[in-house]
């Protein structure tokens, strides 16, 4: 795709991959390019292992996704060095099994929680799984498609205790699972929120966002939307803001 100045009615064509956010950011790339004069076509490519998806972006069948920023995606992949949920998504809440918020009502610092030996669930590619492991809290990661970890928390008979999912993913999920409980106190926090990742077959697209993007940022568009799409991470079970806060640090030089 060649990406030049817009004439008027330039017609960009956009494949966006990912399960949770695709509303959020379509509206979002929408907004930016056709401020810049294009006419924006958005087709959502979902229903595929994160893992494939990820194959998809490398090849150019997906144009885009929002993903969690690593060494290894950064080499393979075109990153946006923006933090695309107004740093949401590194406000992490857990999913856990039905009566088991016992568990975690004394949990002030992360020694607390760490002291707990409680494993996390979350698939094997995701930022989180590489954070956990640097701060010393055990991980289960699940190669191909993670939404089985879900049930897998739910049955209860395989060996995870958790799911961490971002603030406005948990918003959006909690309702989806009724054999999950949302824990009640805490989020674990990191400093870091998902960035947009390009397709390498999409460089002009890659340097157009490059400027775009962190002008949205600036102006206040991102936190604007992100606010627009997502008010219920303020709103009962999630209660973003009265929660106790234990910090993550990220692994040094990575990430």
């Amino acid at each position: 795709m060649m990406i030049m100045p817009a004439t008027a009615g330039e017609r960009l064509t956009l494949r966006l991959g990912g399960i949770n956010e695709f509303n959020y950011l379509s509206d979002l790339l929408t907004q930016v390019l056709e401020a810049e004069g294009y006419e924006v076509e958005i087709i959502k490519v979902s229903n595929v292992p994160m893992t494939r998806m990820e194959r998809m972006l490398e090849d150019g069948q997906i144009t885009a996704m929002m993903l969690g920023q690593t060494p290894h995606r950064s080499e393979h992949f075109l990153p946006v060095e923006v933090a695309m949920t107004d740093n949401l998504m590194n406000q992490r809440i857990l999913f856990i099994p039905r009566d088991e918020q016992h568990r975690y009502n004394d949990v002030e610092t992360l020694e607390d929680f760490r002291a707990l030996g409680l494993m996390a669930g979350m698939g094997i590619s995701w930022r989180d799984y590489g954070i956990w492991l640097a701060n010393n809290l055990p991980v289960y990661g699940v190669p191909g498609d993670w939404r089985r970890l879900y049930d897998m928390l739910a049955f209860g008979n395989r060996g995870i205790d958790y799911l961490p999912r971002g603030a406005q993913e948990m918003a959006k999920e909690w309702q989806e699972h009724p054999k999950l409980d949302v824990e009640q106190n805490l989020v674990l926090v990191y400093d870091t929120d998902h960035v947009l990742y390009i397709s390498p077959e999409e460089a002009d697209l890659h340097r157009l966002l490059s400027k775009l993007l962190p002008e949205a940022s600036r102006s206040g568009l991102i936190g604007n939307l992100v606010e627009e799409h997502y008010p219920e991470v303020l709103e009962p079970p999630v209660n973003l803001t009265e929660r106790r806060v234990i910090s993550l640090t990220a692994r040094p030089g990575g990430f």
